[in-house]
């Protein structure tokens, strides 16, 4: 939860600040902006899966932003775009830990409700079967 409210805030900062950042820091800051979404929804992603959850995902988002950064700027000096490529990976790695929050999400509500339904059947079948027997 802390992590979400963190978001929140530095959204709420972000709209209400203006900070001028230079032309060339652009691909740096989206991929610190996607490696932080990332590790942002891996996080929910593994807490939903009950995986064994450690406090390293602050060490994952730096290396991760760091080997970015450094790929982007490696790409910079060779003449080859290499930041949208790595915006690339990191968009399908936020896709897959968001449809999987989702498809747990569903699998999770799916059993609540059978469970409910299997629940008032018992209270309808335990009812049904007194009414029988005060009718004789």
């Amino acid at each position: 939860m802390l992590p979400l409210i963190g978001l929140l805030i530095g959204l709420i900062v972000g709209l209400f600040v203006s900070v001028p950042i230079p032309a060339a820091w652009a691909p740096y800051l989206a991929l610190l902006v996607l490696s932080g979404v990332d590790i942002l929804l891996a996080v929910l992603n593994k807490k939903n899966e009950d995986k064994n959850v450690q406090g390293n995902f602050l060490l994952e988002f730096f290396a991760n932003t760091v080997m970015a950064v450094f790929l982007a700027a490696l790409g910079q000096l060779i003449n080859f775009e290499l930041s949208t490529i790595i915006a690339f990976v990191f968009t399908y790695r936020i896709f897959k830990n968001f449809r999987e929050i989702v498809a747990d999400l569903y699998r999770r509500l799916k059993e609540r409700r059978d469970s409910a339904r299997a629940e008032m059947n018992e209270v309808t079948a335990s009812h049904g079967g007194e009414e029988a027997k005060n009718k004789k």
